[in-house]
């Protein structure tokens, strides 16, 4: 095995390191965006419906 085999086997590697990153990036970063989403309505919510007897009356 020659140093060229060597760099070009690091470079496989390195390039499926980063093609397994980049989705997994991409999925988190929509899960917190959702999260954040529904936090801030859910926040909302409640605060609309504090006091639930005067609605009624």
């Amino acid at each position: 095995m020659t140093l060229n085999d060597v760099n070009l086997l690091g470079k496989k590697v390195l390039l499926g390191i980063v093609i397994s990153i980049i989705p997994l990036i991409i999925t988190i970063g929509g899960l917190t965006l959702i999260r954040k989403v529904f936090t801030n309505q859910d926040a909302q919510t409640q605060t609309s419906n504090i006091n639930p007897q005067t609605q009624q009356k």
